[in-house]
This record gives structure tokens, sequence and C-alpha cells, in this order.
């Protein structure tokens, strides 16, 4: 199973929708969901043969997000999918149909690859 599937397969447990890339909820659905995706591929250490592969997932919540969630959605990402949280993670926020502000938290986790000549 690759890391994608094994990130779906971990986040679908949190019972929330899970979207690969975007979500496609619309305007009066409910904005309590999961999108994750790939970010970049950078080199990594000083062997050429080595990479880094940085992954994304982003929570979506109407109001705000529960605390502690980001914290069980960290560890069971990084015990299920072997993937490290870089330490990033940034907020944002919109406001939904003018009167409902969603908060988005979106958290940041690499794989390294060795001995991959790209």
């Amino acid at each position: 199973m690759n890391k994608l599937e094994q990130l779906n397969e971990c986040l679908v447990d949190f019972g929330m929708p899970v979207y690969y890339g975007k979500s496609f909820c619309k305007p009066n659905d409910k904005w309590n969901y999961i999108v994750f995706n790939r970010q970049t591929i950078n080199k990594s250490g000083s062997s050429n043969n080595d990479y880094s592969y940085y992954y994304q997932v982003h929570i979506i919540q109407e109001n705000f997000i529960e605390e502690g969630l980001e914290v069980e959605i960290i560890n069971a990402i990084k015990e299920q999918c072997h993937l490290k949280f870089t330490g990033q993670a940034q907020y944002n926020y919109v406001t939904k149909n003018d009167s409902i502000i969603v908060e988005m938290l979106t958290l940041q986790f690499t794989a390294t690859v060795r001995g991959c000549k790209m």
C-alpha cells in the first residue's frame, strides 16, 4: 500500500469526509472534513540520491477545530503511515455564507527515500 492510500485509511478513522487534493463540498454542506495532498519533493541531506517527500493534511471545521484533534491526527499519521511531522502547522480562517467562521489547520509531514537516483 502506498503512502497516499495509508493516509486515506488513517484519516477516514476520524469520522469525517476525507478528500484527496481538494474538497467537493458545496456552500450549504457542513464544512467539517479533511483534505490531504502531496506538496513537494526535495533533495535530502548531502547525498544526491536521498529525497524527502512532503505531504499536507488540512483539517477544516466550521467555527473551530476541537482542541487536541490535531495531536490525535499527528500521532495517528506518525504511527500508521510512518511519516514524520515537520513541526509546520498553520491556521487560516474564512467566512462561510457571511455568517460562519471556518477554521483550517494545515499540518506538514515528510518521508525520506534513501538511495533513489532521480
